[in-house]
């Protein structure tokens, strides 16, 4: 695709999405195909260009780990587009939560646009904000209803006797009830003779992990044709009553940091290879750094972070100037040091002896 940059003085440039889910593919209207045709029909009405259309198929609007909502957002952040288009607003996300969140970040101000085709919004006006997120609650609305009436069923299922779910590995749903009107579950005899057998080898002092290698090593597959695993084992295992998982315990997490300068430069990083400020703060939790304050990551305290990252950054390399100052590096030899370490002066690309010699100085 050819980068688009945009200018005030230019033609709008749009980025559209759209979306399907698996229960949604068959109905008319709701296609993907469809959803593009509209698309392109609408920008071409308003003169708008549509740089690219990304799409995402049989994923829900209840999470925003979808790849290309992402990738229509990184295209706004990158500048090759100033508007991001979708037929609908449920196309864009269900989670009234996760549209706050979206509005906070990228269209609470006049820097980028969302226009919703069918639902004629558009985020440049006050008024479009407000009823775009008077629908958001419709859309949130629309799906926990389908979350209960799902339930609903199962609940009416299970009440008929309809065992839910795959029976564990060994047996199989019969067709006669048990003493609670439920199908009761029938031995399969082939399975249980490799129950059997990893009992025989877990009695013998085998590891679980050795049994899984054992299996596999044999050619025993799992029951769809896969690789046998130790957290599968162990849970047939405990189900027969030969192994206790509880006594396992998980290696302790590493302990979180507060460390502004780090987080800086990995905030900054991360910004430049175009990731939002809601993915940078959920990648540095996971990397053990915290704010300063403990606690989660948000938009807002990424974005303070990023807005005083060229003072921190100012203040490592200082430090870092000093502690080789000290152990007798010359001035030319500390800026080729920062050069390799990744420390950036302030205005340019290159450190130079003079350089070096101003920031030394710096109080």
């Amino acid at each position: 695709m050819k980068a688009h940059t945009v200018h005030a003085d230019k033609q709008k440039v749009a980025v559209g999405y759209i979306r399907v889910s698996t229960q949604e593919q068959a109905q008319e209207g709701v296609s993907l195909g469809a959803q593009k045709d509209k698309l392109k029909a609408y920008c071409k009405a308003m003169g708008i260009k549509l740089a690219e259309v990304f799409t995402d198929e049989g994923i829900s609007g209840g999470t925003m780990d979808r790849p290309g909502l992402q990738a229509a957002l990184a295209m706004l952040r990158k500048r090759r587009a100033d508007t991001l288009v979708v037929v609908k607003l449920d196309r864009l996300t269900r989670s009234v939560k996760d549209l706050c969140l979206l509005v906070e970040e990228y269209f609470a101000t006049d820097q980028y646009d969302l226009i919703s085709v069918c639902g004629m919004i558009n985020t440049h006006t006050a008024a479009g904000r407000l009823m775009m997120l008077n629908l958001a609650n419709y859309a949130q609305y629309e799906r926990e209803l389908i979350s209960e009436r799902t339930k609903e069923a199962m609940q009416h299922m299970k009440a008929q006797g309809v065992r839910l779910g795959v029976a564990p590995y060994g047996y199989r749903h019969g067709k006669n009830l048990d003493d609670k009107g439920r199908r009761e579950m029938e031995p399969v005899s082939a399975e249980q003779e490799i129950i059997k057998q990893m009992i025989r080898l877990h009695s013998d002092g085998a590891e679980i992990k050795r049994i899984a290698a054992f299996l596999n090593d044999k050619g025993i597959p799992a029951r769809r044709g896969g690789a046998w695993h130790a957290r599968l084992i162990g849970i047939i295992l405990e189900r027969e009553g030969h192994h206790d998982r509880k006594r396992f315990r998980k290696t302790p997490t590493a302990p979180m940091v507060c460390d502004r300068r780090c987080s800086a430069e990995r905030a900054q990083a991360m910004r430049s290879e175009g990731c939002s400020l809601r993915e940078i703060g959920r990648k540095l939790r996971k990397e053990g750094l915290v704010p300063p304050r403990g606690g989660e990551w948000h938009p807002s305290t990424v974005s303070e972070l990023l807005a005083h990252a060229p003072e921190l950054a100012h203040l490592s390399a200082l430090d870092r100037a000093r502690e080789l100052r000290s152990e007798g590096y010359s001035l030319r030899k500390i800026a080729g040091q920062h050069m390799e370490e990744g420390h950036r002066p302030t205005g340019g690309r290159l450190w130079y002896a003079a350089q070096v010699s101003e920031l030394i100085a710096d109080r």
